[in-house]
């Protein structure tokens, strides 16, 4: 399951990051790399921010041709902190969890 984390909606003070947990079961409970429950505060980081984009998140799984995509916002530094939409490509580790590299 992918999930926004912190805070959302403030332009450059948005702490959003997105993060990842997993369950044998559709009805959970879901936890992270290290086993510890997201609702227990747990959950392994996908993607966060960085000093060219702040606040990442409300982000969705889609996979075209073959490929993996991670869709989400941000909000971009170099535009005045104004939310845009972005795209990278996902990749899976070894053990099945999700990687992003920008």
């Amino acid at each position: 399951m992918f999930t926004s984390f912190d805070y959302c909606c403030r332009g450059p003070q948005s702490t959003y990051k997105i993060m990842v947990g997993r369950s044998k079961n559709v009805t959970g409970p879901y936890v992270d790399r290290e086993g510890v429950a997201l609702e227990q505060g747990g959950g392994t980081q996908v993607l966060a921010g960085d000093k060219n984009w702040f606040g990442l998140g409300h982000n969705s799984v889609y996979t075209f041709d073959k490929q993996d995509y991670l869709v989400f916002h941000g909000y971009d530094a170099a535009d005045q902190g104004r939310s845009k939409l972005r795209l990278e490509k996902l990749s899976w580790d070894a053990a099945g969890w999700p990687l992003v590299q920008p």
